[in-house]
Protein backbone atom coordinates (compact mmCIF):
# COMPACT_ATOMS: atom_id res chain seq x y z
CA UNK A 1 0.00 0.00 0.00
CA UNK A 2 1.04 3.64 -0.92
CA UNK A 3 0.61 6.16 2.01
CA UNK A 4 -1.47 8.53 -0.67
CA UNK A 5 -4.98 8.19 0.10
CA UNK A 6 -7.27 6.08 -1.85
CA UNK A 7 -9.93 8.23 -3.40
CA UNK A 8 -10.94 7.20 -6.51
CA UNK A 9 -11.08 3.77 -7.88
CA UNK A 10 -12.03 1.99 -11.51
CA UNK A 11 -12.52 -1.50 -12.21
CA UNK A 12 -9.29 -2.48 -14.57
CA UNK A 13 -10.36 -6.20 -15.22
CA UNK A 14 -12.65 -8.48 -14.71
CA UNK A 15 -12.38 -11.84 -12.65
CA UNK A 16 -13.63 -14.66 -14.31
CA UNK A 17 -13.36 -18.74 -12.86
CA UNK A 18 -10.84 -20.82 -14.73
CA UNK A 19 -13.21 -23.58 -14.66
CA UNK A 20 -16.52 -22.44 -15.31
CA UNK A 21 -15.67 -18.84 -17.38
CA UNK A 22 -18.21 -17.03 -14.66
CA UNK A 23 -17.55 -13.62 -13.89
CA UNK A 24 -16.99 -13.64 -10.29
CA UNK A 25 -15.47 -10.42 -9.76
CA UNK A 26 -13.65 -6.90 -10.54
CA UNK A 27 -9.96 -6.16 -9.98
CA UNK A 28 -9.96 -1.86 -9.43
CA UNK A 29 -7.07 0.30 -9.59
CA UNK A 30 -6.82 3.12 -6.75
CA UNK A 31 -5.69 6.78 -7.66
CA UNK A 32 -2.60 6.32 -5.35
CA UNK A 33 -1.96 2.81 -8.06
CA UNK A 34 -2.88 0.42 -5.22
CA UNK A 35 -4.91 -2.51 -6.85
CA UNK A 36 -8.05 -4.31 -5.15
CA UNK A 37 -10.14 -7.17 -5.93
CA UNK A 38 -14.01 -6.68 -5.38
CA UNK A 39 -15.79 -10.34 -5.46
CA UNK A 40 -18.75 -11.05 -6.51
CA UNK A 41 -19.29 -13.50 -3.88
CA UNK A 42 -16.56 -15.66 -2.07
CA UNK A 43 -12.86 -14.80 -3.20
CA UNK A 44 -11.73 -17.50 -5.41
CA UNK A 45 -7.96 -18.88 -5.75
CA UNK A 46 -8.48 -20.23 -9.32
CA UNK A 47 -8.76 -17.38 -11.50
CA UNK A 48 -8.22 -15.35 -14.40
CA UNK A 49 -8.33 -11.92 -15.31
CA UNK A 50 -9.51 -10.40 -18.49
CA UNK A 51 -8.79 -7.02 -19.40
CA UNK A 52 -12.11 -4.45 -19.19
CA UNK A 53 -11.48 -3.81 -22.84
CA UNK A 54 -11.40 -7.36 -24.39
CA UNK A 55 -14.89 -8.14 -22.58
CA UNK A 56 -16.91 -4.99 -24.98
Amino acid sequence: MTPKPRLTGEPIMRILCKKTDNLVGFLYQWNNGDLQPAWLDDALADVRYEPISDAA
